[in-house]
């Protein structure tokens, strides 16, 4: 393998510095591009003088691309493999007076489709460039989607073929080993200024951040749906949200009741808050009249698949607005306790997982019993280290993806590790690092949503409550969750007013049992209200006084009133307030009054 590093002056596309200018995109190369939009795959479409297959992540890129291109270049049509588009189209375009047939595909449309509209291998290997575009996603998605490793097989038959992304990554497959890697690099600042938002509450650190801008429209990059929705109820922001996802996705919101989901990009469908998943996290190109305020979300608790990599999806996710951005922030948490592995424990592990595996297949080979062979057959099938094979094979694409997977889960066990890792992509970023702390946090919720029992759930509600109450008036770093504590406050009415009279203690000696819960609540505020109106006792009756009974209930009344209280008063109503005891003197009841049995408020 050869290393090249080429410069890239600013605002200059490949098609303008050699090698590619004059030889093209060199064959068994691995390109490596350190920014976005940088014109390869346009140099493949538009300037090389060949036929070519180009091999992308998604559809809505080729969608933008085909369209884009046969727009202004209505002579030199390119054909986009996608839904509606069959075999026999393809051909039909092979066919057609084209001079120079381009292919835009995706990874499964190239296996279902591209590959049966040849009949001749001569003409698909030897006449065809192979371009494998964005090609770090083979690592990154083949975890949940296969067919991102499928086409390397063809691919290496190819006799010109190149792999090409902004962030690439080290391929482990021997089949590789041997290509000439090619890196641009920009001989200018090209830094872009990034804040960090470590937090231990992402929604409310979302909603703080956003009521800090004034933002003619906000783009925020989150790989949950679950998670988007969650965001856009909490924030309330329904009437004015837009989701760009996957079509899986729109049908899950559409379940859960947003309506406003769709898995075909248009810039006039975008509004004030508008939600991409991964599906648009690379490769997409956004170009809009103004620069939006870009946020990535990672949540880690809730949905450990939203992890990003400062060195891979954060780079390309920057990259995405073509005319610019007015800020860029990535908000995340973190999970101290996440099981992690080193590289060599990782591969150790998998190790493991192969030789188990491979053990099934050796005893399933040599079994001649057939319930020994369906159970067996049942073992291999239901192991996990089976989606590590292909064609009998160890996949390394896969084994990339696992040893990755690790490494990056561990840069969001702290804010250290994260820091680090945005260090290791320093020519990428100006960094700015800020910390938002909650009373309430991520795992307080976690635990809520996934706890079974209503009074599991009435328990950790009321820890949520009781941390906020107890810590709001001695660190200034604990920044309220106003929005959360109403919901709360909403869902859950009788927690959050057993939590304003009662004591952890008090409250945890109910049993979260609701009626013993209404019961403490009824005594503590029938004390809490003897206690306020005493002070109106005591203006008109003094220690150590007797009164006689229509008397005493005479001016019980007009206290009571004064008062403004609800109970009722009794004669006995006076031995709330004093010890006391009632006597008879020649012949009329007497009240005898001694100690009081509350505190004289002094104003």
């Amino acid at each position: 393998m050869n290393t090249y590093n080429i410069a890239l002056p600013k605002d200059t596309f490949i098609s303008n510095i050699e090698p590619f200018k004059s030889k093209g995109i060199p064959t068994n190369s691995i390109i490596h591009k350190e920014i976005t939009g940088c014109g390869i795959t346009t140099y493949e479409i538009r300037f090389a003088a060949h036929h070519s297959i180009i091999i992308l992540p998604n559809v809505p890129v080729i969608e933008t691309k085909v369209e884009e291109h046969n727009s202004m270049f209505p002579e030199q049509k390119i054909f986009g493999v996608y839904k509606g588009k069959t075999v026999n189209h393809i051909k039909a375009y092979l066919l057609s007076d084209v001079r120079y047939k381009k292919i835009l595909t995706t990874p499964e449309g190239f296996i279902e489709k591209v590959l049966k509209a040849f009949n001749d291998d001569k003409q698909l290997y030897n006449d065809f460039f192979l371009l494998y575009d964005e090609c770090d996603r083979i690592i990154t998605d083949i975890s949940y989607r296969g067919a991102m490793a499928a086409p390397i097989k063809e691919f290496i038959k190819f006799t010109n073929k190149a792999l090409v992304s902004a962030t690439t990554l080290t391929f482990s497959d021997p089949r590789l080993k041997d290509f000439d890697k090619f890196t641009l690099v920009p001989d200018y600042d090209f830094r872009k200024n990034l804040t960090l938002i470590s937090t231990n509450n992402v929604v409310e650190s979302l909603k703080k951040h956003l009521d800090e801008r004034l933002s003619q429209s906000v783009c925020i990059f989150f790989n949950s749906s679950n998670g988007i929705n969650a965001i856009i109820r909490g924030l309330d922001i329904e009437d004015n949200s837009k989701v760009f996802c996957a079509d899986n996705s729109v049908a899950n919101l559409f379940d859960k009741g947003f309506k406003e989901a769709t898995d075909e990009f248009s810039i006039e469908d975008m509004t004030t808050y508008n939600f991409f998943t991964s599906r648009y996290f690379s490769a997409f190109d956004i170009k809009l009249n103004h620069e939006p305020d870009v946020i990535l979300i990672t949540d880690v608790v809730f949905a450990k698949h939203s992890i990003l990599d400062p060195q891979v999806e954060v780079i390309q996710i920057a990259g995405r607005m073509r005319n610019g951005v007015n800020s860029l922030t990535h908000i995340t948490n973190y999970k101290a306790d996440m099981k992690v592995k080193s590289r060599e424990e990782a591969i150790h592990y998998l190790d493991g997982c192969f030789d188990t595996y491979n053990g099934f297949v050796k005893d399933y080979n040599n079994a001649t019993n057939p319930g020994k062979r369906d159970s067996l057959q049942r073992a291999i099938e239901d192991c996990w280290a089976n989606s590590f094979y292909l064609d009998g094979e160890v996949n390394p694409f896969m084994v990339d993806n696992y040893v990755r997977e690790e490494q990056i889960k561990a840069f969001y066990l702290n804010p250290e590790n994260l820091l680090a890792a945005y260090r290791r992509a320093g020519k990428h970023f100006n960094l700015t690092h800020v910390t938002h702390h909650f009373a309430i946090d991520d795992a307080d919720l976690f635990d809520l949503v996934a706890n079974p029992t209503k009074k599991e759930k009435y328990r950790i509600v009321a820890e949520m409550f009781y941390k906020y109450k107890y810590k709001q008036g001695f660190n200034f770093h604990i920044l309220k969750p106003v929005k959360l504590l109403q919901k709360l406050s909403e869902r859950y009415p009788e927690i959050s007013e057993a939590v304003r009279f009662l004591d952890a203690a008090t409250l945890e000696a109910t049993d979260f049992v609701l009626s013993n819960i209404r019961t403490e609540v009824d005594r503590v505020k029938y004390q809490l209200e003897l206690k306020r109106v005493s002070q109106f006792v005591y203006k008109t009756f003094d220690e150590f006084s007797d009164h006689s009974s229509s008397d005493l209930k005479v001016q019980l009344q007009d206290v009571y009133e004064s008062a403004k209280t609800t109970l009722k008063p009794t004669l006995q109503s006076i031995y709330n307030f004093f010890e006391g005891e009632r006597t008879t003197r020649r012949g009329s009841n007497r009240y005898m009054l001694k100690e009081r049995k509350f505190p004289i408020q002094v104003n």
